[in-house]
């Protein structure tokens, strides 16, 4: 997803929307779909940080708005260019004139899928200025599950896993926490209100 992308994923992304380092100007749309927060501690005592939510869309249409390009760019970010397959990347943008190989693009390596099913990402590259710790957020695998519920409704779940302890590892949860959520609804709201007018947006902020 955006933060993810963030990893999701999606990112994995949200916080490069600007060249402030705050989230792009969609961030004033209303936002829809209700997120869980599933996050617990495994038994060896690692933090996974899980959040979830239902949208209202198939599970095949959620699925392509994760790994195609013009499904990516619908909600995520601007310039998305998926390929999809064991180690493919997601590579996106929030620059309205970005293009696919830019050095400061972000990069998320496809580690495995199964389509409609599980998606799990890892960061290959972040842009200078993120304000998390950029060698810890490398270190974080984000799973991301999609559960088909019938009549035309999708429950996703992103789970991060690799936590470990310390400061660096930190301010990353507490920046995904937020990122990841505030992701999940911009993807519900692709859905009951149509894809994202980044020109529109990005002019309004």
């Amino acid at each position: 997803m955006r933060m993810i992308l963030i990893a999701a994923l999606l990112c994995t992304t949200a916080a490069f929307g600007g060249t402030d380092g705050q989230a792009p100007a969609v961030a004033s749309a209303a936002a829809t779909a209700p997120v869980k927060d599933t996050s617990f501690v495994d038994a060896s005592g690692h933090r996974v940080q899980q959040l979830e939510a239902v949208i209202e869309a198939p599970v095949a249409k959620v699925w392509e708005a994760f790994i195609t390009d013009a499904g990516f760019s619908s909600w995520a970010a601007p310039m998305a260019h998926v390929t999809l397959g064991n180690d493919g990347m997601i590579e996106a943008s929030y620059s309205l004139t970005a293009k696919v190989g830019d050095p400061d693009n972000i990069r998320n390596r496809i580690v495995a899928y199964v389509p409609e099913h599980l998606l799990v990402l890892a960061n290959e590259h972040a842009p200078k200025g993120a304000p998390f710790d950029a060698e810890a957020f490398s270190k974080i695998r984000t799973v991301i599950e999609f559960q088909d519920l019938g009549a035309g409704r999708t429950k996703v779940i992103e789970s991060g896993v690799g936590y470990g302890d310390g400061p660096a590892f930190d301010s990353v949860y507490k920046h995904f926490h937020w990122g990841n959520a505030y992701e999940f609804q911009l993807l519900g709201d692709r859905f009951t209100k149509g894809p994202v007018d980044w020109k529109k947006e990005m002019a309004a902020k």
